[in-house]
């Protein structure tokens, strides 16, 4: 069984999609980032960015294998099971594309974002207008995928 270090997180029930879709069984252990519960050693010894979420594979042979990042637990669990990343070289670089895309472009200026617009202490326009500019930039890069794809990762139900 997989231990899922989680909070309800849009990171965190990436993990939870794909492990409900695949069938796996798996463990959720609550890590309350409200009470700042991802900075305790035990957590960081698993996930040293302290953030959500983070999973311990023990069904391997050796050690258990621990994860952080939402995007390399969604590729080591596509790798793991067979499922949601295709085998064949092109249409996997297609998925993985899109999967480092929301990774590294839409999933932080989103979170950048909400931060100013809505949690910042101190409402700053630049970085309300910069944030909300980008977020909108990247939602019509995704809207322009779409058009010409059913799935952001191609032509089947993926990672991405």
């Amino acid at each position: 069984m997989l231990d899922l270090y989680y909070w309800p997180t849009p990171n965190g029930h990436k993990i939870t999609i794909f492990l409900e879709e695949a069938g796996l069984a798996y463990r959720i252990i609550p890590v309350n980032i409200g009470r700042g519960e991802q900075f305790a050693p035990d957590f960081l010894a698993i996930a040293p960015n302290n953030r959500m979420p983070a999973l311990v594979d023990p069904d391997v042979d050796g050690e258990p294998i621990h994860l952080f990042e939402s995007g390399a637990i969604l590729q080591y669990l596509a790798e793991k099971t067979g499922r949601f990343l295709p085998a064949d070289v092109r249409p996997r670089f297609t998925v993985l594309q899109w999967l480092y895309w929301q990774m590294a472009g839409l999933g932080p200026m989103a979170g950048q974002n909400h931060h100013f617009a809505r949690y910042a202490p101190e409402k700053i326009p630049y970085a309300i207008e910069r944030y909300v500019r980008e977020t909108g930039r990247l939602y019509g890069v995704l809207d322009r995928r779409l058009a010409e794809s059913r799935f952001v990762g191609g032509l089947e139900y993926s990672i991405a």
